[in-house]
């Protein structure tokens, strides 16, 4: 019989992925086009749609991120 060992885990990658991540990626690329929505935000960063709105809602908390005109045809402005 022969004992095969499982692969060691790297806590390093686990350290590295932070939740901080995703928002600053939303906010460059929102930066270059204000009228992406959140599909093509999710499809850009290999993310969810959900994920996208948790980190969008988290920015707009923060005063980072407004929408500005309605919800189909608006556009996001980063502040600061």
């Amino acid at each position: 019989m022969t004992f095969v060992r499982p692969p060691e885990k790297t806590p390093e990658k686990t350290l590295e992925k932070t939740p901080e991540k995703t928002p600053n990626l939303i906010i460059t690329l929102l930066r270059a086009a204000p009228d992406a929505t959140i599909s093509e935000l999710a499809q850009k960063l290999g993310k969810s749609d959900s994920a996208i709105e948790r980190a969008i809602r988290k920015l707009r908390a923060e005063g980072k991120l407004t929408r500005i005109g309605p919800a189909k045809g608006g556009r996001w402005q980063v502040m600061g």
